[in-house]
């Protein structure tokens, strides 16, 4: 902002924080809506009444039975997938004030496999972290990064540890995808959603979440965090997933109960 105005490409970033960062020449998108075709950039925010929501691909199919879901992807060191989902090393050099950085990443990524993701360079004086907007498709040699903010601080050389991670909403899939009790529940998907293609994952504000069973948040008193079942996404409360153990906390139940009877209405804080 500069004398007492916004500019144009400040408007535009909250205007996007607000409906999403549509791709170029793409058409609207509702949360009821799948696509084939990618129409916002992944990973963009969109706000629906009091409720948030995130630009996502799936990885394989998503049945809607309001069931919370995962970012498949493994971190870019993780043992026996080491730089399956990401790059992990060095190699990178950048000046201060380059909005475009080259990884020495020899996969042949497709274009914007690394959009909505991270940038994290290891540096003498500062740990860089930078928004990811957009990637080119590698060419067996390199991929290069478009950042949302420049370098800043130090110039980046090429000894500097160097993490590239995709965007956790790039790879959405069911419980126990990947590994149960190693994944991250990221949203709850509303309607069914086909393999690889494009939906609105909500992230944030009212949802229902199906219990487990049994024993149901708010079916207790002080029952009312709610915890991912790690099995298959449903939730539970503390007494079924002891939070002292690591079970990820999802939100709180927001209607009261009485005595046994307990609810699945819960506001979900996977986001703001």
């Amino acid at each position: 902002m500069s004398g007492g105005f916004y500019t144009r490409a400040e408007i535009q970033r909250a205007m996007d924080l607000m409906v999403g960062e549509r791709m170029p020449g793409r058409p609207e998108q509702s949360i009821y809506e799948q696509s084939a075709v990618q129409n916002f950039a992944v990973g963009a925010k969109r706000k629906v009444d009091d409720r948030t929501f995130r630009y996502s691909q799936s990885f394989t199919g998503l049945a809607a039975l309001a069931r919370l879901v995962i970012n498949s992807n493994y971190c870019p060191g993780c043992t026996g997938h080491e730089n399956e989902d990401g790059y992990e090393s060095g190699g990178v050099v950048a000046a201060v004030g380059d909005r475009v950085v080259d990884i020495p990443d020899t996969a042949l990524r497709l274009k914007d496999f690394y959009q909505g993701g991270k940038l994290i360079i290891y540096g003498t004086t500062i740990f860089h972290q930078h928004h990811i907007v957009a990637s080119d498709a590698g060419n067996g040699t390199k991929v290069r990064l478009y950042l949302l903010d420049p370098i800043s601080t130090e110039a980046v050389t090429a000894g500097m540890g160097v993490t590239a991670y995709k965007s956790p909403y790039s790879a959405t899939a069911p419980a126990g995808t990947i590994q149960t009790g190693f994944e991250t529940f990221t949203g709850v998907n509303l309607i069914p959603v086909t393999a690889s293609y494009f939906f609105w994952l909500q992230t944030a504000g009212p949802a229902i979440i199906t219990p487990t069973g049994g024993t149901w948040p708010g079916s207790a008193a002080h029952l009312r965090q709610c915890y991912a079942n790690e099995a298959d996404g449903t939730i539970q409360p503390a007494t079924l997933a002891d939070p002292s153990s690591g079970y990820q906390l999802i939100g709180y139940l927001l209607p009261a109960t009485v005595n046994t009877y307990g609810d699945l209405l819960v506001q979900l804080q996977l986001d703001n």
